[in-house]
């Protein structure tokens, strides 16, 4: 109890102590040059109010975590999109939820646009393709509500952002533009030889969705996200490209 009712105290002195430096800086009491008025009037000091909270590289929790903040830290929200909020924090630039944070007046902080606009493309797409988890393989299908298979699904999704691509995995996999693993981005194709070996010849394809991970369409649970990292995957990757820019 007196360990919950000293974190309430330090918790208090934090909020108290960042609402002077907010209005101090405001109204330009705090001379170094850092700090200036005009720098400082879109920017907001707040704390994190739990322990080991995610600080994402996007707006999307399927982008990648770049740092974890502990409750109490002093992190410098710089702006919102949605029911996340911009910050700063460790000399990086990140996102993290509201819910974790607590400061004064962040709600006058300007909304704005999170990515670029060719991040906010992939994201739509792959936002696109996670409304159809759950549909059934079908050898042939290029249904997203009856059933695809895994070339079907990938085409299909495409088609909605007035993106061709050909039928089949193997001929897919001749479009784009080749991507590096380590530099996969959302929307990405992945392409895969499960036969066993892995000689390299492209059998199956899926949309990377960021955080290592992609969704495709599985000859056993239909259209599922799974992780590159999994031994199968990982065994039987090929190659990836980027199709985003083409018609």
């Amino acid at each position: 109890m007196e360990k919950l009712n000293q974190m309430k105290i330090n918790r208090l002195i934090t909020l108290f102590m960042i609402f002077i430096l907010n209005n101090s800086l405001i109204y330009g009491e705090i001379k170094e040059a850092e700090w200036s008025m005009e720098r400082y009037k879109d920017s907001r000091l707040a704390i994190v109010n739990e322990n080991e909270i995610n600080i994402w590289q996007f707006p999307d929790t399927d982008s990648k975590v770049l740092a974890k903040a502990n409750q109490l830290d002093v992190i410098l929200v710089t702006g919102r999109y949605q029911d996340w909020y911009r910050i700063h924090y460790k000399y990086q630039t990140g996102w993290i939820f509201s819910k974790y944070v607590e400061g004064f007046n962040l709600h006058l902080l300007p909304e704005i646009t999170p990515v670029s606009s060719e991040d906010l493309f992939r994201r739509q797409i792959v936002d696109y393709a996670k409304k159809f988890i759950g549909t059934p393989y079908k050898y042939g299908g290029t249904s997203l509500e009856t059933g695809v298979d895994c070339s079907g699904f990938t085409q299909a999704v495409m088609k909605e952002f007035d993106i061709s691509l050909k039928r089949s995995s193997k001929e897919q996999a001749m479009n784009g533009i080749p991507v590096k693993r380590e530099e996969l981005s959302p929307a990405d194709l992945v392409f895969f030889d499960t036969s066993g070996t892995n000689n390299g010849k492209v059998s199956h394809v899926g949309l990377y969705i960021g955080n290592n991970r992609f969704i495709h369409a599985t000859s056993s649970k239909g259209v599922k996200i799974d992780n590159l990292s999994q031994p199968y995957y990982n065994r039987a990757f090929v190659k990836a490209i980027s199709v985003i820019g083409q018609k």
